[in-house]
């Protein structure tokens, strides 16, 4: 069984730890918001590249690998607040995307264009975010902090590239930058 292992810890009355996946996080219907007194995004290419081979080597080998800890406090209605981990989150959100980016590229080509269009909803809202069925609004399964924020939902959340990338501010040239290496991947 390949499993991106990630160990929670939530801060509550009392520390409960588990470990799970990416998908068992983020993939879960809870919302997890980067706190402001956070640090902006700041991972770089060498983290990406630890990243992505800690990635392959769980495909390749068909094992489980252990990426470390997430810290989160438990603000009721399935809402996190994010205490520690954010860029590693951050970072692996941005791959969703950038994999339903390539999956949208298929689509454009006419490459089983259905089937990948399926694929992309499921992805989507999966990982991304979705839509109440009450009220039909839209929820991020992600916000990052005060700073990060708009350029990932305005940019990165609809595959809209920047303007002009020297006008971002470096974290979220940053960002820009993850997003772009994980495409070229």
């Amino acid at each position: 069984m390949t499993l991106l292992a990630l160990e929670i810890m939530a801060v509550n009355n009392l520390l409960d730890t588990s470990t799970v996946s990416f998908s068992d996080i983020i993939g879960n219907g809870k919302i997890y918001q980067v706190p402001s007194y956070q640090r902006d995004y700041s991972w770089k290419e060498d983290h990406w590249e630890d990243l992505w081979s800690d990635i392959v080597s769980i495909t390749d080998n068909d094992s489980i690998h252990y990426m470390g800890s997430i810290v989160l406090q438990n603000q009721g209605d399935k809402k996190y607040t994010i205490i520690d981990g954010q860029q590693r989150l951050a970072t692996l959100s941005i791959i969703a995307l950038a994999t339903i980016r390539l999956i949208q590229d298929l689509v454009n080509n006419g490459i089983e264009k259905e089937q990948n269009e399926e694929r992309i909803k499921i992805l989507s809202n999966k990982f991304l975010g979705d839509k109440d069925p009450a009220s039909l609004t839209y929820s991020e399964k992600l916000t990052l902090n005060e700073n990060n924020n708009s350029f990932y939902q305005s940019h990165l959340m609809i595959f809209r590239p920047p303007i002009n990338e020297r006008t971002l501010r470096d974290s979220d040239k940053l960002l820009w930058r993850s997003y772009n290496f994980e495409t070229a991947r």
